[in-house]
């Protein structure tokens, strides 16, 4: 009877130590890379898919507020676009940098987070076009679309207090993107 009241003492000890809440004063930064198939055509009439990668930070803001809490955080990332043609090259980098307000919903399951978000962006693009036989090659910078959105939902899963991995998907800056998260 003593081995099976230690058993169990030991499995909810060890279920509560690795699980992750998103809790109010929490800290998290996320590294990850993603794709962006939104970019919309390049001058030349042709869509492409963009690629990169960044670092957000987040803070926990709330207790539970309904079923979840409230995050709120920023972020910089780049993009980067490439289209080849037979008559061109088109290339652009774009730097991001966004702030973002976050609701974790409270399933009391260990070791998950999920959320949904909205965020806002500044975007400047570096643009490079070459004409195939022309010798010289156009470049433009863009610095603006400061109300530029971003509508998302993700997951993170946690393998010890302090690291976890998570997916993210949505509209705006990358409609899908994967990375590490760290919390303190």
């Amino acid at each position: 009877m003593k081995r099976a009241a230690l058993l169990v003492i030991c499995l909810m000890t060890l279920g509560s130590a690795f699980s992750q809440d998103f809790v109010k004063g929490g800290n998290y930064i996320s590294l990850g890379y993603g794709l962006d198939p939104y970019r919309g055509s390049s001058n030349i009439g042709n869509n492409y898919i963009g690629h990169g990668g960044g670092v957000a930070y987040e803070r926990g803001v709330t207790d539970v507020l309904g079923i979840g809490r409230i995050g709120a955080g920023g972020g910089i990332s780049t993009m980067f676009y490439s289209y080849h043609s037979s008559i061109s090259d088109f290339n652009t980098v774009r730097l991001t940098l966004s702030a973002r307000a976050t609701y974790h919903f409270e399933f009391d399951v260990p070791k998950l987070d999920v959320y949904a978000g909205l965020g806002f962006a500044f975007n400047m693009d570096f643009e490079e076009t070459n004409i195939i036989g022309l010798t010289n090659k156009k470049k433009n910078t863009h610095i603006g679309r400061p109300n530029y959105h971003q509508v998302f939902a993700g997951i993170r899963y946690y393998f010890t207090d302090a690291f976890g991995v998570y997916a993210e998907f949505g509209h705006g800056h990358r409609a899908a993107s994967a990375g590490v998260v760290f919390s303190f």
